[in-house]
């Protein structure tokens, strides 16, 4: 019976640990990367950014998007974002994989944020294109939508310091010269660039 307690007890502290470096990476994601927000309900300026946090530019090549889609689920209904984004998968040592979409991403493209998540050993960053991109199949502008995944390094991972997966990310989403500071916790109070 004691085994059972200190076993239970053992699991209970490694998913604290676990909850509490998750916790720390996040903050620290949270504070580099403002997420933005874009414009769904009106069709006329459908992605467009209205609220700007941090604009990165794409630094990668290869890189594709999946173009914004809203729906409606009835005539009443608000518009709601369709989460379809193609997927960028990027590893401890910089290498992408990425998954074909409908509209190329050219190296230098701006991005901006929507969501960034810590899940397991993974960091998931939601990015939209701050401009649209043309797109000869589609017959006209549109913007893109792409989860960059980050893996994240074992030492982040074992309780480092954050700042190698900062700089992970910083290789193919560089930080751009037009930022938005915002208190932590609080979107609303923020200095615009």
């Amino acid at each position: 019976m004691a085994a059972l307690i200190v076993m239970a007890v053992m699991a209970f502290g490694s998913v604290a640990c676990a909850s509490q470096r998750d916790e720390r990476i996040q903050m620290a994601l949270s504070r580099r990367f403002q997420p933005s927000a874009i414009e769904i309900q009106d069709p006329i300026h459908l992605g467009m950014v209205v609220r700007q946090g941090q604009v990165l530019t794409l630094m990668a090549g290869g890189i594709s998007a999946k173009p914004l889609r809203v729906t409606r689920p009835d005539r009443h209904g608000s518009i709601g974002h369709v989460m379809e984004f193609a997927r960028v998968d990027v590893g401890t040592d910089g290498r992408i994989r990425a998954e074909a979409g409908e509209l190329p991403v050219p190296k230098g493209t701006r991005i901006v944020v929507l969501d960034i998540n810590v899940i397991g050993d993974r960091v998931h960053l939601l990015a939209h294109t701050a401009d649209p991109l043309v797109a000869a199949s589609r017959g006209g502008p549109a913007y893109g939508c792409a989860e960059f995944v980050y893996q994240i390094p074992r030492s982040v991972v074992q309780g480092g310091d954050p700042e190698p997966l900062l700089q992970l990310i910083e290789q193919s989403l560089e930080w751009s010269p037009e930022q938005r500071v915002c208190a932590p916790g609080d979107p609303q109070l923020c200095l615009e660039p």
